[in-house]
């Protein structure tokens, strides 16, 4: 049985093919509140844009066949058609990109979070993560993240204390110590999307006191090709961390100026 997700009152059904979910031009249109020309007009008229098997997929012949015995289409594809093409993750960001609605922005983001990377989550436990959604679990991370920073600031204290008794080894064994202890508070930053390299609105809005719209940043991805990072999240179990260059070319945000602390610590 055809598995069925449901997007804003529109049934998806689930298709698996190269190793991906894919989406068909039909259902991407109903989506995008778009006619279905529309949607093959834009591919055509911008088809150097496309690239076939990244952006998406020709299916036809005995393939095509074998879709339809595991895949239920006959609401969306009408069952003479001799092929059909199905758009990758990134081929629907680009229709998106091409149609500049309000509708296809927001259709393109809950496709994102609930068709294409639903089955490419993990839960935090997968992740080697604490639950951040059972409150104690929550509280004892945190906890143990805030050991870990006195923990390095002890190290970090003692060992200039003490630098002018011991000698270059004991010293050096020291700062390696810290150095160790660093890079596990930098993993730690990272998993909770707040490091140089990438950082949630969350975290750069608590670190500067500002607000800052999510939109620009998940064009600028869509623009690039750039992969977002997930990270776990106690209110909503994951969001997305975006990256360096879209936050200092979006909102001219310095993550590694912002975060250096955590970085240089």
């Amino acid at each position: 049985m055809t598995q069925i997700i449901t997007i804003q009152n529109t049934q998806l059904p689930v298709i698996e093919y190269q190793g991906q979910r894919m989406i068909t031009t039909e259902l991407l249109a109903q989506g995008y509140g778009a006619e279905v020309d529309s949607v093959r007009q834009n591919f055509k008229r911008n088809k150097n844009r496309f690239i076939e098997g990244k952006h998406y997929f020709k299916v036809e012949g005995s393939e095509l066949q074998e879709l339809k015995n595991h895949v239920t289409l006959s609401h969306v594809v009408n069952k003479h058609t001799t092929h059909i093409t199905l758009w990758t993750e990134r081929g629907a960001s680009r229709h998106a990109k091409m149609l500049e609605t309000d509708q296809a922005w927001e259709w393109y983001e809950a496709l994102e979070d609930n068709y294409f990377r639903l089955h490419e989550q993990k839960s935090p436990v997968e992740l080697g993560l604490p639950n951040f959604l059972d409150p104690a679990e929550a509280a004892i991370a945190w906890g143990q993240e805030r050991k870990v920073v006195q923990l390095i600031s002890f190290e970090r204290d003692q060992a200039i204390r003490t630098k002018a008794e011991i000698g270059s080894r004991r010293e050096a064994t020291a700062m390696a110590t810290a150095s160790v202890a660093v890079r596990e508070r930098n993993k730690l930053a990272a998993r909770l999307g707040e490091c140089t390299r990438h950082a949630t609105v969350l975290a750069v809005m608590n670190k500067t006191g500002k607000e800052y719209p999510w939109r620009p940043l998940r064009k600028w991805c869509a623009e690039h090709d750039v992969a977002v990072i997930r990270v776990p999240d106690a209110r909503y179990g994951s969001v997305n961390s975006w990256p360096a260059e879209a936050w200092i070319t979006v909102h001219g945000i310095n993550l590694p100026e912002l975060f250096g602390e955590v970085a240089h610590a």
